[in-house]
């Protein structure tokens, strides 16, 4: 075998860099072959990971694939390729061009008529391109909301399947599963009578409703998924298939989002292991913040500063919920939600990915340390989907050899490992001959194991590989990633003994893939990130021109390459705007939108604009996530002084229609008016109104700063006209067809972002979006660099931010509009941070209020301002600028002079433009007729097979959720400044709360589940510690969820609540406990003392107490009597316990 890394440190008193030693922890592995279920082929089958494309986080994707396609290529092979490609299943979401949180997916089908179009959306093309690559691969589709003209049943059946069809024409694939009901808002028996008549209807099809037999083939072995609920795991679905064989018979997949819990009777392991069903995490969540920098911390969990690649949040607790998915209730298979965030920094949900891929235009990526501890199980085993024969040799999960300390709480993802234990999850070949078990070590403790198997086919000398991954030591970021570090040999006892360090993730393997490439080959390291700055075209970087970025949207000559499925090109072209949905509705260049649907439309004169899709005269506006009117985004969030200028025309008369635009977006909300720092609208009637966007709290209202009007005819339908902002340091400028209407200078600037257009819901045109400099000023930044980046990603790490020892850098609880998800505060005055950079200026950037703190600061060794104001500034913005600089090589050192300082981010600003400036002359003229056509509004056949039942009632939707609460989190320092915002991101169904019966959460250490959510009862689950020496069942608990506090009376234990502590020594019960489950105490051989408060105790489960000390008493006040009819030999009571008052 070949080592690539060196043995790791002994086991004894392991010390890290950052804090003094800690204790060494032990586990151990034993695998037992005959519990590798062979004959179970869809329970236990391990299937890998899946990604989901949906809300937008694809709207940049198939730019790599034009403007980078090498890059492109590099992370489709890395992601789905090789023998053991990480992901096995592409899942996409039906969108209908409106929000859906971070953004809006198209629709395929805009009206019944509309032949289905799956080209205009990325995912359905990110599935074929992966599909070229693993012909293996699942796809599979679902959706939360329908487009307006879906009234009922029969409506979202023709969706779906005319959408699959078109996918199966242009493409060759057909979708393998659907959720045929609304995700995250399981109905109960309305949605079990509607899957049941879905999968009648698949069954049903036959060569009249579907000519293409071999189609008709594929689509009638479509699967079916249910209930992808989200922060819950209720009884219902379980419980209804004993009692429903047709239900049983039309459900193929069970899946949960979030969390990791079975449901209270056991209802997922039942499923998976005995009716061999699978079970899924049908949604989760990755990394939150960026693994390369996040060793910069100084967060403890809980005494050593640093976690390492570990830590809340990161790519080790991401493992450990993998592992508790399986270990809790099988769940055979996981789906990240976004793997790929292929959208605009500052959006919702922003940065809780395992590739970012924001940069078409330089081909920047970020590949996650997320995707090796992922690695590490799939990169191992055979994984996927086994075969009818059940001869594809997929690994099987083995539960017996599989084991999570780790507790889940109340957020959804936090599945905390940090007070260490054993976390392993075994996968091991049905024919016995080959294992591997990944181990995640997400605590500051060194563990040491032992490992051991029987009844496996393995040699008798076999030998083991051990690989590892972790944050660096003193080398390049990423000289621990996936390396075999030991090979193993067993002692005479056939035991294997090996560590695993702090912060880690391990695989121990009986596969020999030392030397594979597959496995030695590096993960790709993002390269520079390139700043957009074009020529006229906008096709081609220029530095050296007056433009920024432009597009006339005629993309003439352009095409895009062909994959070829093995990592490279096939030498055949696509056009462009033929393969990104054609000349009705293409994918624009460098768009992300964030509602409605703007696209490439070849109007009837032969000019192609960019075309606002949604109307409600035409197709009606469907229900959003996120209500709001159409917003797409466009450029480099690192821009700072420059004129963006845009034509537009509104087709016909129509209300409440308007054309935006606006300057220096840096995201917070999908609003226009309050995401981007300054935009002009103009409305119909020829009023116009200027906005800033509100700074130190996120809303959701911007700051009207000035109104006025322009004659009418001038913005009349069918007439262009133009709209241009110029944002020059903190002065704005609005123009209305090149004429000055307002001016506005700014005392506390928004100083850089992208640019954003913005209309009412119809059909409304816009071309020729120029992006150009200014002047006199600098138009981007140089660089833009998170807080914790206090080291560069080269081979040499070299030092770049560099901080005294007065501040905290936290990755921990850090929101959604947090740069990286990670913040620096300081912790009192003469907190110090310094940087040298070449250019002209530096400015701090990140969440501060009114009066947070003043700054002493140094130039070149040299004073350069003291006790100056921070601005006011929210997450992305500018807290604090300096400018002017010559532009050359510059030392900054910035002081905490008074209060408190928050650093999400350092941005350099790059040189100052002094060419001639590029004019815009405005498009005149007019056109008539418009709209040019009318989509049809009805099917010319049938589709829907009769399966002899009457048409349900209206589809039920999701009412519309306002947008979520943004407050800021605490922060984790001494400081008056506030966290940036909350960290709980994953969307829940907004109709209803997800607090319910079968709901669990986590509170005061302990473990409870909702028994009956109207009448406020919970049973206590567990313990999150099986360690714990004394404890307590409460009377009340509360916990927070959909932003609303919940009390609930503790009527239960349930069954094994205790089972196993093996320390505890007294337990007192409150009062409103009625019930406790069986064997809820049992083997807790240490327990003396039971103290009952309750007076209404009625049931004491079998085995309840059995195994707990022979001299235990039980003390129950008032009701001995009652309590000792209760306490029986089948409880485990023996005659030598006592019960007394």
């Amino acid at each position: 075998m070949v080592l690539t890394s060196n043995v790791g440190v002994s086991a004894a008193g392991i010390s890290s860099k950052k804090g003094a030693a800690v204790d060494t922890k032990t586990g151990s592995i034993v695998i037992d072959g005959n519990d590798i279920k062979a004959d179970n082929v869809n329970g236990l089958t391990y299937k890998g990971f899946g990604m989901l494309s949906a809300n937008s986080t694809s709207d940049l994707l198939m730019d790599y694939k034009s403007q980078n396609p090498e890059k492109y290529a590099e992370l489709m092979q890395y992601l789905f390729g090789g023998k053991y490609p990480i992901f096995t299943h592409v899942k996409l979401e039906m969108g209908n061009d409106r929000n859906n949180s971070t953004g809006a997916e198209s629709a395929t089908m805009r009206t019944k008529g509309e032949k289905a179009n799956v080209l205009r959306n990325p995912g359905w093309q990110l599935a074929a391109d992966a599909k070229k690559i693993n012909p293996d691969l699942k796809v599979s589709i679902l959706r939360w909301r329908t487009p307006a003209w879906v009234k009922k049943d029969e409506d979202r059946y023709i969706w779906y399947k005319q959408s699959i069809l078109a996918a199966y024409e242009k493409y060759g694939y057909m979708v393998d599963y659907i959720n045929p009901n609304v995700n995250e808002a399981w109905s109960g028996a309305g949605d079990v009578k509607y899957t049941k008549k879905f999968a009648k209807w698949i069954a049903a099809e036959s060569t009249a409703t579907i000519k293409d037999e071999k189609a008709l083939e594929l689509f009638r072995k479509i699967k079916l998924v249910v209930s992808d609920e989200a922060n819950v795991v209720s009884d219902s679905v379980a419980e209804t298939m004993k009692s429903d064989q047709e239900f049983m018979d039309a459900v193929d997949v069970v899946g949960y989002h979030y969390k990791t819990a079975d449901d209270n009777n056991g209802g997922m392991k039942w499923l998976a292991e005995v009716v061999d069903k699978e079970v899924w995490n049908s949604e989760e969540q990755a990394t939150f913040s960026n693994s390369a920098f996040r060793p910069a911390t100084t967060d403890k969990a809980p005494t050593v500063a640093g976690t390492g690649i570990g830590g809340s949040g990161s790519a080790l607790e991401m493992g450990n919920t993998v592992i508790k998915s399986f270990v809790e209730s099988r769940r055979g298979h996981v789906i990240y939600q976004p793997a790929i965030g292929a959208y605009y920094e500052g959006a919702q949900y922003s940065f809780k990915e395992l590739v970012s891929a924001r940069d078409p235009w330089s081909g920047w990526m970020h590949y996650d340390a997320g995707l090796l501890v992922l690695a590490h199980i799939s990169k191992f085993a055979v994984t996927g989907w086994e075969n009818e024969d059940n001869t594809a040799g997929i690994w099987r999960g083995v539960p017996s050899a599989s084991k999570a300390s780790a507790y889940q709480g109340t957020s959804s993802n936090a599945v905390d490992g940090r007070a260490g234990g054993e976390n392993y999850m075994t996968l091991a070949a049905p024919t016995k001959d080959n294992f591997s078990t990944v181990i995640v070590n997400d605590s500051e403790y060194p563990m040491t194991y032992t490992l051991q198997t029987k009844n496996m086919k393995l040699a008798a000398d076999q030998k083991l590989e051990l690989w590892e991954t972790r944050a660096a030591d003193d080398g390049a970021f990423n000289e621990n990633y996936m390396k075999c570090i030991q090979e193993l040999s067993a002692d005479e006892n056939g035991v294997y003994s090996f560590e695993v360090k702090p912060n880690s993730a391990v695989t121990v393997t009986s596969l020999d893939v030392s030397d594979s490439e597959e496995h030695t080959k590096a993960m790709p390291v993002e390269g520079e990130r390139t700043v957009l700055d074009t020529d006229a075209t906008g096709d081609v970087q220029n530095v050296d021109d007056g433009y920024l970025y432009a597009d006339d949207f005629e993309y003439t000559g352009k095409t895009v390459p062909v994959l070829d499925g093995k990592g490279g090109f096939t030498g055949e072209t696509e056009d462009y705007i033929e393969s990104r949905g054609g000349q009705k509705g293409a994918m624009a260049r460098y768009t992300h939108t964030l509602n409605g649907a703007f696209e490439v439309y070849k109007s009837g004169n032969g000019n192609h604009v960019l075309r606002q899709q949604v109307d409600k005269q035409s197709t009606g506006v469907g229900t959003a996530w996120n209500s709001g009117d159409p917003v797409t985004l466009i450029g480099d969030y690192r821009w700072t002084n420059y004129t963006a200028s845009i034509d537009a025309l509104f087709e016909r008369e129509a209300e409440k229609q308007y054309a935006q635009i606006g300057i220096r977006e840096t995201g917070r909300t999908q609003n226009l008016s309050n995401c981007a720092g300054y935009s002009l609208k103009v409305n119909d009637d020829g009023t116009w109104i200027l906005y800033r966007a509100k700074m130190g709290s996120t809303s959701t209202k911007a700051t009207e700063l000035q109104t006025g009007s322009v004659d009418v005819k001038q913005v009349a339908p069918g007439t262009w006209f133009q709209l241009k902002l110029r944002g020059e340091g903190n002065v704005i400028k609005a123009y209305i067809n090149d004429v000055l209407v307002a001016t506005y200078e700014d005392s506390n600037p928004i100083t850089s972002g992208r640019v954003a257009i913005g209309s009412g819901n119809t059909y409304t045109r816009f071309d020729n979006l120029a992006v150009t400099k200014i002047k006199g000023y600098a138009p981007y930044y140089n660089e833009y660099i998170d807080n914790m980046e206090t080291y560069d990603l080269t081979p040499e790490k070299n030092a770049k931010l560099i901080y005294n020892n007065r501040w905290s850098l936290t990755c921990a609880n850090q929101g959604m509009f947090t740069y990286q998800r990670s913040a620096s505060y300081s912790t009192g005055t003469g907190a110090k941070l310094t940087y040298t950079f070449t250019g002209t200026g530096l400015e701090l950037l990140g969440y501060n209020k009114a009066d947070a703190g003043t700054l002493n600061v140094t130039v070149d060794g040299e004073s350069y301002a003291k006790g100056v104001k921070l601005w006011v500034a929210d997450n992305m913005c500018t807290a604090y600028q300096i400018d002017g600089l010559e532009d050359t090589e510059h030392t900054v050192s910035i002081e905490v002079a008074s209060g408190g300082l928050a650093v999400d981010a350092v941005a350099v600003i790059g040189s100052v433009y002094n060419g001639e400036e590029v004019t815009m002359t405005p498009k005149v003229g007019t056109e008539t007729g418009l709209p040019e056509e009318e989509l049809p509004t009805e099917l010319t056949e049938n589709v829907v097979p009769d399966i002899g039942t009457p048409s349900p009632s209206p589809s039920r939707e999701p009412e519309q959720s306002a947008v979520p609460s943004q407050e800021p989190a605490p922060s984790p320092a001494a400081t008056a400044v506030p966290s940036a915002a909350p960290s709980q991101d994953q969307p829940a169904a907004p109709a209803a709360s997800s607090v319910r019966k079968g709901y669990s959460f986590t509170a005061q250490g302990m473990t409870y589940v909702v028994t009956d959510a109207a009448k406020k009862t919970v049973s206590l689950k567990a313990p999150a510690s099986k360690k714990l020496k004394t404890a307590a069942v409460p009377a009340m608990v509360k916990t927070t969820a959909d932003g609303t506090t919940y009390s609930f009376r503790v009527t239960a234990i349930s069954d094994k609540a205790f089972a196993g502590c093996s320390a505890l020594k007294k337990i007192t019960i409150g009062k409103n406990v009625t019930s406790i489950g069986k064997e809820a105490f049992a083997k807790d051989k240490a327990l003396k003392k039971i103290v009952i408060k309750s007076t209404g105790l009625t049931k004491v489960g079998k085995n309840a107490v059995k195994g707990i000390s022979a001299k235990a008493k039980i003390s129950c006040g008032k009701n001995v009597k009652a309590y000792k009819k209760l306490f029986t030999a089948k409880t485990g009571y023996k005659k030598s316990m006592k019960i007394g008052k």
